[in-house]
């Protein structure tokens, strides 16, 4: 084919994309389209709650909460600083820092805490694992706040 039809096809695809995209945006009543697909598994998170519970509850709460100077791993605070990052951020930094002092959990741990603490604020578990590679912004993956 022709460089200039498949220009113009290729600009074709891109017009009817943003269409269809602003029509879901429309009908959603101007809020963004459903979240990006699930990225972990309800087991990863259940081993994670585990891993949770053992290693980071004493520092961190065991429901997430922090305290005044360990900050919250749930919530508003948890979204305002991880909402613009990737998974692979929070799992990356989990992995290099956590527990503090002494990162001790095995490469499993700690994708399976990442798991558990997406799951604690919202995201749905699904059929694929999550893996050390996985990059989806975390915002992505919550529930959308209501509208006040």
């Amino acid at each position: 084919m022709d460089s200039a039809i498949l220009r113009t096809f290729a600009q074709r695809v891109v017009a009817a994309a943003l269409m269809a995209w602003s029509a879901a945006l429309v009908a959603a009543g101007g809020q963004a389209p459903a979240a990006a697909a699930a990225v972990f598994t309800v087991k990863q998170a259940a081993a994670g709650k585990v891993a949770y519970a053992k290693s980071c509850a004493s520092c961190h709460q065991p429901d997430l909460s922090g305290d005044s100077e360990i900050p919250a791993l749930a919530g508003t605070a948890f979204k305002e600083i991880w909402g613009t990052r990737s998974t692979r951020d929070l799992f990356d930094y989990i992995a290099a820092a956590m527990p503090y002092g002494a990162a001790s959990l095995t490469v499993d741990e700690y994708r399976a805490v990442t798991a558990y603490m997406l799951q604690v604020n919202g995201a749905p578990a699904g059929e694929a694992e999550l893996t050390a590679a996985t990059a989806v912004t975390i915002s992505s993956l919550l529930p959308a706040p209501s509208p006040r």
